[in-house]
């Protein structure tokens, strides 16, 4: 309006409050064309235009009743400023509100997170070899145990041979403990890979109005702590959970086994074991649901205080904002601290558990006539009822863990399939595959640059003034008709002349 008022002007915008300055304007929609007219004409006939700019008009008029409000009335508290920001805004549905509230599932979800993960990259093959070979490595350490314990007082057995047969058992456990390891890693890196790419198209794939109503901390807390844990966490804690699972249950057997008045005992700690587990899965989850989405919040506050910092500062109001920032930190904070302690709630009960199941086995020990040859197998059965308080605890902590954990992907599925703009490539819309037969530009001396999407087949392009008001960008047929491409019907000026 002030210093290019005497020059042509483009402009691509939402803010139709710009649109009335402006003499010819093309509304598009779905990536084509739909009206070329001025302001008053598109409002009187297109039907689009007048809902964006009644659109427009209701949310300005709106943000104006709320300040005028708020000024007026005396609210007491922070709960009625709350409620009536809210009475204000619902002239507009609260479907329909630009943020929308962040996305997160509520109660027990099941298998599904994990068979999401799984899906990824042939992970069910690369998990089901990982926990084969975990397998195969405890049943062998179990045959190991029980080679030296039933033989260590058998002297008919040679002492050579039996040492050689231990280790022996011990190198093939390694092979197995490295083709673990090897398919674990191969698990993580596969699902992470196409985890990371799906996501990643799904953003960059995403429609305008995703990003006009998601702020930007909650896509970086996906695309940060929640793809790192994909990264590093799940595959490994999903195997350990399985492993210490069967080791704890191999351990009950065999105590079951060597001593059996022990079931009456084994029985119900598996029970309640389970029912604990139940009771601290409905807080930790939750828990750690509302961490995920507290942390967003601290993400966005942050970008946004940060890229206001000019404005905070001419205000003075840096103050205020460090405070608010601590205020969503505590809040961050406190449903992690609370994780934390429900988490040694368990431990403790399981531990009790743990030392009722080993207290058991001793007595049923002493009181079972074994014998001396048996000597080995109460040392074998001893030393599993000792190792059960760290794997049957180790094997529910991890559960637990990995059930905490698989909210990540929860949270980054829901990113993985955001509704799309239009398709890269339309097949109906591509140009010949020849095309274009010849190619040549020509400018005399204004700095523009052209290339037309039109089918013509252009051998040559100049600019024309014609009595200094219009400009007509023209090019030539292949047949050597002249044919007008575009018009911009604005004032032009140039200190040189054209051509």
């Amino acid at each position: 309006m002030g210093a290019l008022s005497g020059k042509t002007v483009l402009l691509v915008t939402h803010q139709v409050d710009f649109l009335p300055a402006f003499s010819s304007i093309l509304l598009m929609s779905g990536g084509e064309i739909i009206r070329d007219k001025t302001y008053d004409e598109l409002l009187s006939s297109s039907q689009e235009f007048q809902d964006l700019v009644n659109a427009h008009k209701n949310t300005t008029e709106t943000e104006i009743q709320v300040r005028t409000s708020s000024s007026r009335l005396p609210i007491q508290s922070t709960g009625e400023i709350q409620s009536e920001y809210v009475k204000e805004k619902s002239g507009v549905p609260s479907g329909e509100q630009l943020i929308k509230q962040e996305e997160r599932e509520i109660g027990d979800t099941g298998l599904k997170p994990y068979l999401q993960y799984l899906s990824h990259n042939k992970g069910f093959l690369y998990f089901s070899l990982a926990s084969m070979f975990h397998m195969m490595f405890i049943i062998g350490q179990f045959i190991q145990n029980f080679w030296l314990a039933a033989d260590i007082q058998n002297s008919t057995v040679n002492r050579v041979k039996l040492i050689t047969v231990y280790t022996l058992i011990g190198c093939g456990l390694a092979i197995f403990l490295f083709l673990r390891s090897l398919y674990l890693v191969v698990l993580s890196c596969s699902a992470s890979e196409s985890i990371f790419s799906t996501l990643l198209k799904s953003l960059f794939r995403a429609s305008m109005s995703f990003y006009d109503s998601t702020p930007l901390g909650r896509i970086l807390s996906r695309v940060s702590s929640d793809l790192s844990i994909i990264d590093l966490e799940i595959a490994i804690k999903s195997v350990i959970a399985v492993g210490s699972t069967m080791n704890a249950y191999l351990m009950l057997a065999v105590l079951g086994i060597l001593a059996w008045p022990v079931v009456f005992v084994i029985i119900p700690t598996v029970y309640l074991s389970i029912l604990l587990q139940k009771y601290y899965f409905a807080s930790s989850k939750e828990l750690i649901r509302i961490n995920g989405t507290t942390k967003s919040v601290e993400a966005s506050y942050l970008a946004e205080s940060i890229a206001g910092a000019m404005t905070i500062r001419a205000f003075g109001d840096q103050e205020r904002f460090f405070k608010k920032n601590l205020d969503i930190i505590d809040a961050n904070a406190c449903p992690y601290f609370h994780s934390f302690s429900a988490n040694e709630w368990l431990i403790q009960r399981l531990e009790i558990l743990c030392a009722v199941v080993l207290t058991s086995s001793a007595l049923a020990l002493t009181l079972i006539p074994l014998g001396a040859s048996s000597s080995g197998l109460i040392g074998m059965a001893l030393s599993y009822g000792l190792s059960l308080n760290v794997f049957l605890v180790t094997s529910i902590q991890f559960q637990c863990l990995l059930e905490n954990m698989v909210i990540s992907v929860e949270r980054l599925e829901q990113y993985m399939h955001i509704p799309c703009e239009a398709p890269e490539v339309i097949d109906d819309k591509r140009p010949a595959e020849d095309w274009p037969f010849v190619g040549k530009v020509e400018i005399y001396n204004l700095k523009v640059r052209y290339r037309p999407s039109s089918p013509l087949v252009l051998q040559g392009i100049s600019c024309k003034i014609e009595g200094g008001s219009k400009v007509g960008i023209v090019g030539r047929t292949g047949s050597g008709k002249t044919t007008l491409i575009s018009a911009l019907h604005r004032p032009f000026t140039s200190s040189t002349s054209p051509s």
